[in-house]
């Protein structure tokens, strides 16, 4: 009976595992002209290394036709969240004037920012 429960278990563990790597993978497709866009303008200003900066007129422009829920949803991904603050995402959203919501990435916005 005990290993029914550890099979069982393991087999629900695999499935929800699948779940949230499709809903990641889901996210990350559709909208992933957004994300490279927001890659190669913003990811300096919101890696998890390095100082916080003011962002660059390119970033916020490029901020300003992106597909916010799937964005979040985006950087809520395993190994997204790795490699950004989402501290500085907050920052530099407020700096730029987009208004995001305050989970987005699955992380409450940080109120400690320099105004």
């Amino acid at each position: 009976m005990s290993q029914l429960k550890s099979s069982s278990l393991a087999a629900l563990l695999i499935f929800l595992l699948a779940v949230f790597t499709t809903a990641a993978a889901a996210a990350g497709t559709e909208c992933q002209n957004d994300v490279d866009v927001l890659k190669t303008t913003c990811y300096k200003f919101v890696e998890k290394d390095g100082p916080k900066l003011q962002p660059s007129p390119d970033c916020c422009t490029s901020m300003k036709g992106v597909n916010v829920p799937c964005v979040c949803t985006y950087l809520g991904s395993p190994g997204v969240r790795d490699n950004i603050s989402m501290d500085k995402v907050f920052y530099v959203t407020k700096q730029c004037g987009i208004a995001i919501p305050g989970n987005c990435g699955g992380e409450q916005a940080s109120l400690d920012w320099p105004h």
